[in-house]
């Protein structure tokens, strides 16, 4: 397989609990190139309640300039800046939020505090996508399915049409797997994604996992997931130009 996007992942150096080095970050890149991958987003951790904005955002470029100019003679996927962003109470009131989308667009990596998965939850989900403009894509949603509003949320997602990401490497875990196979018959999965945190204790494993998807659900599951994130790079990259070109406007 050849030609896939890889949406989340933590491949940045020094900056979260992913990658702890530069020579770390060229492994799980190559890795990510072995395994058909041609663009990524590197999406660091920010979590509200003790993180600067500010700070984030210098420790963001920092990393990603040191990183760029150790891989610019190898041959690795193309790295989108973006964040997974720790839900909290309140976000859509956020007048900044939108510095925290991927690669400057209006889509947002969205965590959930399993804790917080109430009423206030899904009414932020829905101020935020529509009056904020922005659209939540709900990380790793499998992870959730332990809490006892996960149903809750789940027929939320499939009423109001949420975007939702599953990791690649979930599907090699029996919980996790019995859970996504739930997902996918319910047709609320829209991405897949390696999250991938190290090359040896979180690999990218998102060749196996494709391969798994279209052996256990089909080959158009498969095509559906790697189309739709295809589709979301393409909307980024598009949403990012357009972006940019307003401020300067507004600036001017």
């Amino acid at each position: 397989m050849r030609n896939l996007v890889d949406i989340h992942s933590h491949i940045l150096p020094f900056i979260d609990d992913g990658s702890k080095s530069t020579e770390e970050s060229i492994k799980i890149l190559t890795e990510l190139k072995n395994q058909g991958i041609t663009d990524v987003f590197a999406t660091p951790h920010f979590f509200p309640q003790i993180d600067d904005d500010g700070d984030f955002n210098e420790n963001l470029q920092n990393s990603y300039t040191e990183l760029k100019n150790a891989i610019k003679d190898k041959c690795v996927p193309n790295i989108h800046l973006g964040c997974e962003l720790l839900y909290y109470y309140g976000i859509s009131n956020s007048d900044s939020i939108s510095q925290f989308c991927l690669g400057g667009s209006n889509f947002l990596l969205l965590e959930l505090a399993p804790y917080k998965i109430k009423n206030k939850l899904l009414k932020d989900i829905i101020s935020l996508r529509d009056e904020k403009k922005i659209i939540p894509i709900i990380a790793h949603i499998e992870r959730y399915s332990y809490t006892k509003s996960f149903g809750k949320l789940l027929k939320f997602i499939k009423k109001e049409k949420i975007l939702t990401q599953i990791n690649a490497s979930s599907l090699f875990e029996r919980k996790s797997y019995k859970t996504i196979k739930k997902l996918i018959k319910k047709d609320i999965v829209s991405f897949i994604a390696s999250d991938t945190h190290s090359i040896d204790e979180r690999p990218p494993m998102m060749e196996e996992a494709l391969t798994l998807i279209e052996q256990n659900f089909g080959q158009d599951v498969k095509l559906k997931l790697i189309g739709n994130s295809k589709s979301l790079l393409e909307k980024i990259l598009e949403e990012s130009k357009l972006n940019a070109k307003n401020k300067q406007l507004i600036s001017n």
